[in-house]
């Protein structure tokens, strides 16, 4: 982490969003915007630069980011202080407990990981993000017709995800949208000669 980094997450954390930890609870109502706007979830946002880039062009949603690494979260708060973004707040804390403590049921309109670790050796493979119980977890914060957007650059993660999904009935598979920007981690998977694997789900019942 940079000098700069650490002074964003020092300085401009209270400002633009809180640190999690569970005697907190549900987070406060000021991270999460007006309440007639639709809500994004972007968990895992690395550096920010989509993040912040894409609540830029969409003003008329509310974004919460989730990420646990210092660095990226003290390069996205200098964004979003440099830019003057203000639909957007971050939660520094562990994904899991964000989502199962802090957000009530039905109340997310969206959410995206975009790149989340793939923890590629096989004995590592249980610390994945994605698996039944994550995705129950959305499924219960997630408003009907609600959606979930993945992308990886692992093919095996990628069929593990496409595999979970389909042998759950809640969610129904939908074409990706483009994005113009791309990620940090996506340009990396890129420059390795990976394929890059996108994934939509609909909650369509529960």
């Amino acid at each position: 982490m940079t000098s700069s980094q650490k002074s964003a997450l020092e300085n401009l954390l209270p400002k633009y969003g809180v640190k999690y930890s569970l005697d907190l609870g549900l987070l406060p109502s000021s991270l999460l915007g007006n309440p007639e706007l639709p809500l994004i979830i972007d968990i895992g946002f690395g550096d920010g630069e989509l993040l912040v880039a894409t609540a830029e062009e969409q003003k008329e949603i509310n974004f919460i980011g989730i990420e646990v690494y210092d660095a990226g979260i003290g390069h996205c708060l200098k964004l979003i202080d440099e830019k003057k973004v203000n639909n957007l707040k971050l939660v520094s804390g562990d994904a899991v407990d964000v989502m199962k403590f802090g957000i009530v049921e039905k109340s997310i309109n969206e959410i995206n990981l975009f790149f989340p670790d793939p923890w590629p050796k096989k004995r590592h493979h249980k610390r994945r993000i994605i698996n039944n119980g994550f995705i129950a977890l959305m499924s219960e914060k997630l408003v009907n017709s609600g959606t979930v957007n993945i992308s990886t650059d692992w093919e095996d993660y990628a069929d593990q995800i496409g595999d979970l999904f389909s042998k759950r009935g809640e969610f129904l598979e939908k074409s990706s949208a483009s994005r113009d920007i791309s990620t940090k981690f996506e340009r990396r998977g890129i420059s390795l000669g990976h394929d890059i694997f996108n994934f939509t789900y609909e909650l369509i019942s529960q």
